[in-house]
């Protein structure tokens, strides 16, 4: 694939278009460098997979991240906690303290506790729909649902207020900033406003999710805040990635299945039939939308991937999206066929870092679609209305108008 195609693929503006074009051609590739950044773009669907599996590559930058940056002493100082902050999330750590941090929090996403929450969460999905239809019907399919009933989701799994939920993830914001800017160390102000993010985020973590919250999450962070060897920053860390982690990438697979069945759930949707049924619809909506699109690595060793020498500390950036519309495994992967295909999607990646909120996040798609077709509810869109992140990495969704009949 020549220079100037890979980047526009890469570094266009998507805000207008569908990306799902650029990520089908990607896969074509198979892996193939990227000249500006320096990785190694991974896109064709087995090799993503088996690399998502191999010991020689790790989610955690090797070495100082700070380093060699040509920053200042002073400069350093301003940008060392986030940083250092961000090392402490398990999706970007790996070894002894990553499979400590997923052991302690995954009893309280695995499927016996997510099958309890999914239950109470279609009754906030049911009176969520009900109260927008009886409110006229039309609104903002983001705004009036998707992240209210996100923030009823990690309500239900911290076992606190809807509103303190909402006051968390608003104190992140700084920090999100920061980390979806390039070469963000180049930007002292976005630190200083990371850095006042962070110390929101620590303050509203300590009163409403440490002190006050009583679901099993909080318990379990709870107790790993008092451990000497974790503190109080890991729970800090942990509960940060869960509620970032929710928030956009559940209303870009919500926004999926209303785009893909929202008219249809009344008369015939996935919940009239079986529950494999409904695992099937679920699956080409997270294969479709895959709202984590990347998932980077860093190589351990030199080693050599499909052809290309990659040295030791490279990063190999290994593109879940492109690998779930990969013509080779998916035939037609642009076409909507539930039920048609013998692959499942890599949109919750594999291996050590598969992840951990998969079944929650799978289940509370489940309730919406469940609610809707045992309700008679539709949701109509206006496609003209469609608004996206202009970049490439994550699948965010900024606004859609819809009406709920």
């Amino acid at each position: 694939m020549p220079g100037p195609d890979l980047a526009d693929l890469l570094y266009g503006d998507y805000s207008a278009a569908d990306p799902r074009e650029a990520l089908r051609a990607l896969a074509t590739a198979v892996a193939l460098p990227d000249p500006r950044s320096g990785a190694l773009l991974v896109t064709g669907h087995e090799l993503v997979r088996e690399l998502l599996l191999h010991p020689g590559l790790t989610s955690a930058p090797p070495g100082d991240p700070l380093a060699g940056t040509g920053l200042s002493e002073q400069q350093i100082a301003l940008h060392r906690p986030v940083r250092d902050f961000f090392g402490r999330w398990p999706v970007f750590s790996s070894g002894p303290y990553h499979q400590e941090v997923r052991a302690r929090i995954r009893p309280a996403l695995d499927r016996r506790s997510t099958a309890a929450l999914v239950a109470q969460l279609e009754g906030d999905c049911r009176d969520l729909l009900t109260g927008l239809r009886d409110a006229g019907g039309e609104c903002d399919w983001i705004d009036g649902f998707c992240r209210p009933y996100s923030l009823s989701v990690l309500a239900r799994l911290f076992g606190t207020g809807q509103d303190r939920m909402g006051d968390l993830a608003r104190a992140t914001d700084g920090l999100m900033a920061y980390l979806a800017k390039p070469r963000s160390y180049t930007d002292d102000g976005l630190a200083r406003a990371a850095a006042a993010s962070l110390d929101r985020a620590r303050a509203e973590v300590r009163e409403h999710i440490l002190d006050r919250a009583e679901g099993e999450l909080a318990l379990i962070l709870r107790d790993m805040a008092d451990d000497p060897r974790l503190g109080p920053d890991v729970a800090v860390a942990v509960t940060a990635q869960i509620v970032t982690g929710t928030i956009e990438p559940l209303a870009a697979v919500l926004t999926e299945a209303v785009v893909r069945g929202g008219e249809q759930f009344a008369a015939a949707g996935p919940a009239d039939g079986s529950a494999a049924t409904q695992g099937e619809f679920t699956d080409e909506v997270l294969r479709i939308s895959c709202p984590f699109r990347f998932a980077p690595r860093y190589a351990v060793r030199e080693m050599e991937i499909a052809g290309h020498r990659v040295a030791a500390g490279q990063r190999v950036m290994l593109i879940l999206a492109s690998a779930s519309l990969d013509a080779t495994v998916f035939p037609d992967p642009l076409a909507w066929r539930p039920g048609a295909r013998e692959a499942r999607p890599l949109a919750f990646g594999a291996g050590s870092h598969y992840c951990v909120g998969a079944p929650l996040a799978r289940g509370a798609t489940d309730a919406l679609c469940r609610v809707l077709a045992a309700d008679g509810v539709r949701v109509s869109h206006d496609p003209a209305t469609f608004e996206r992140a202009p970049h490439l990495g994550s699948d965010r969704i900024l606004g859609l108008r819809v009406r709920i009949h």
